[in-house]
Parts: structure tokens; sequence; C-alpha cells
């Protein structure tokens, strides 16, 4: 994704935004994990590329979409969890990039019945 600037042109790979959704994705303790589908683990184990498991980000007419398959812990509110993961994605990444988000979907392919673990 690119931004075009007085001074020039900003361009932002998918990967680091994938990174930052992530990373925003591991602060929540009712998050368990980031889901990986069968043709992410394929892309990955033929390709060699490090795929930020559970994650895809695309380019939309220059707005961005971003694609989040979460694992939630038994016990929590499923709608507020993915409600609270979309608001924040959104904000957090707009804020870093600068870049317009236009929709965050968040796919639940999963439930954990493990302890959360303390996060700090």
């Amino acid at each position: 994704m690119s931004i075009q600037h007085v001074l020039g042109k900003i361009q932002i790979s998918d990967d680091v935004i994938s990174k930052i959704v992530g990373k925003i994705a591991n602060t929540s303790n009712e998050i368990s994990s980031m889901s990986t589908g069968f043709v992410e683990g394929l892309t990955k184990k033929w390709s060699g590329k490090s795929l930020q498991n559970g994650i895809a980000v695309r380019n939309v007419e220059s707005r961005l979409e971003i694609n989040l398959k979460v694992v939630v812990r038994y016990g929590s509110k499923v709608h507020e969890v993915c409600r609270e993961l979309q608001n924040n994605v959104r904000v957090h990444v707009e804020q870093l990039t600068g870049l317009t988000i236009d929709t965050v979907n968040v796919i639940v392919e999963g439930i954990s019945f493990t302890q959360p673990d303390v996060r700090t």
C-alpha cells in the first residue's frame, strides 16, 4: 500500500501491516490464537515464506481490507471480543500507518478451553 505525498511516495508492505495487526490481536486475553488455514500452511511450507497466521491484507481501490481468523477463549462474549478487535485494529493501523481502513473482518474459527496466559 502506498501513500502519495508532496515529498514523494511512501510504501508500506502488507507484511508490515499484518505484523501490526497480529501484535494488536495478541494484546487481547480473550483471543487464544490466530488461526492458520490449510492453504496458508501449505503456502508457507512450499514457498518458505513466513506468513502472518490468520491475517490477510488486501488493497481494494486504495483502501485496506483486513481479514483475521481467530480462536477465542471459552467463556468470552464472542461478539464483544470481535467488535473490540475490529475497533482496535482499525484505530491502531490507521494511526500507525496513515492508511484508510475500509473493513476489518473477524472470522472465529474455533474456541479454546485452555486458561489464558498472564500477559504483561
